[in-house]
């Protein structure tokens, strides 16, 4: 059983507090969020793609390291971008990463293949969530 005295916070001056009607609603934060969400989870798709189809087999590394280090790069940028909310400056980045992953199949020559398809699939998807994520509202 709590009491008025317990629930409140006297070690903190009231003027430094927080106050919550400050902060934007839940389902909000989470809308904002989503775009994010969905480049990580791009990013993500990226190294566990750049596997099957980096067509190591046939010698093609520049196909999986363009792959697996835009990933890891999309990845990194948006853990922080995620992390740290306040955070500005992140969406030239991942424009630049997914303009790379559109044109990575012409600049390496990769042909009409799986890791066409697949970099300009998710270059496109980045690009759109970068357009609506929570720098461009």
């Amino acid at each position: 059983m709590t009491s008025f005295i317990s629930d409140q916070d006297f070690t903190t001056p009231a003027h430094v507090r927080p106050s919550f009607s400050d902060e934007p609603p839940a389902a909000a934060t989470n809308a904002r969020r989503l775009p994010l969400t969905i480049v990580f989870l791009a990013a993500v798709w990226l190294v566990v793609a750049s596997v099957p189809f980096g067509y190591i087999g046939e010698g093609r590394y520049d196909v999986f390291w363009s792959d697996a280090v835009t990933g890891i790069a999309l990845a990194v940028v948006t853990i922080i971008r995620l992390l740290q909310p306040r955070a500005a400056g992140f969406t030239p980045i991942i424009g630049g990463l997914a303009g790379w992953l559109l044109v990575a199949p012409l600049v390496l020559q990769y042909g009409w293949t799986a890791s066409t398809a697949n970099d300009v699939a998710v270059g496109i998807l980045i690009l759109t969530c970068a357009a609506l994520g929570p720098e461009s509202s």
